[in-house]
């Protein structure tokens, strides 16, 4: 019986995410098609052929009559889908305090409401409502930690304790802002090989290399997306430490592995 019970439950909290998901879509692209009308122009005045939305926001596709280059790297990456997400959706049904959920996972989240403008982290989530002076007033944001920080805590705290939070290398020096991928391919060394070229050829880190392993095999270890419940709670791991773990070594290394005292390792008695 109680089997039965559990299934039935799973099935309906299946439905309500579904349900939720189209929910918020048809929110989303019902506020996104009365902000932007066909043929409208961008002058900037108050008659632009543009609607204002709650609290000034107007939506990706305002962004996107100047923008376009910005607004095609951003569709379909995790910040356009952050309200969409199957494993988000789930967890959102679950949360007692939803409002925590939806402060990160959409745009414009009024915490005294409860209520959001646009679905996914949009241009207007980072950059602010839009300025009605815009262009002749800039839109410009800080390019520092604290923005992305915001809302990916976790990352931020391993971030500040690493060398490249020690010497001020923050996330879009790494990271494309509106793409989300790095700024070079992370699958060749191309990124980290950019400022440390000395380390790439030093003995140890040319013979991972010439096994084909790569810096972030190492450096960037993290548990995958499975991990859901951590990334929830906001204790994820991301690896933005980048410091490896001693037990990374033996997946590869079979024991034994040892540190030394003056706490570098060794294995199979080598330096």
């Amino acid at each position: 019986m109680s089997a039965l019970r559990l299934g039935a439950a799973v099935r309906y909290n299946a439905w309500l995410a579904v349900g939720a998901g189209l929910l918020i879509l048809l929110v989303s692209l019902s506020l996104t098609l009365l902000a932007a009308r066909p043929g409208a122009g961008l002058s900037g005045g108050e008659d632009d052929g543009f609607f204002s939305l709650f609290g000034g926001y107007q939506s990706p596709m305002r962004c996107r009559e100047c923008h376009p280059q910005q607004f095609d790297a951003w569709t379909g990456t995790t910040h356009a889908n952050a309200s969409f997400d199957p494993i988000f959706q789930v967890y959102l049904q679950q949360a007692e305090q939803p409002g925590e959920c939806l402060s990160c996972h959409t745009t414009g989240y009024d915490t005294t409401t409860g209520q959001f403008v646009l679905a996914g982290v949009s241009c207007e989530a980072c950059h602010g409502p839009y300025r009605s002076a815009h262009p002749n007033q800039t839109m410009m944001i800080a390019g520092d930690e604290t923005l992305c920080g915001a809302c990916h805590r976790s990352t931020l705290a391993e971030w500040r304790i690493s060398r490249h939070g020690q010497v001020g290398v923050n996330c879009i020096q790494c990271h494309e802002v509106h793409s989300q991928k790095t700024r070079a391919a992370v699958a060749t060394n191309a990124l980290c090989a950019g400022c440390h070229v000395d380390r790439t050829g030093d003995e140890i880190h040319a013979a991972h290399l010439a096994a084909d392993v790569q810096c972030v095999d190492c450096h960037r270890s993290a548990p995958g997306r499975s991990d859901a419940e951590s990334a929830v709670s906001g204790q994820a791991v991301t690896g933005h430490s980048f410091t490896v773990q001693l037990s990374l070594c033996s997946t590869c290394h079979p024991p034994p592995i040892s540190l030394l005292d003056d706490g570098r390792w060794t294995i199979f008695g080598s330096r």
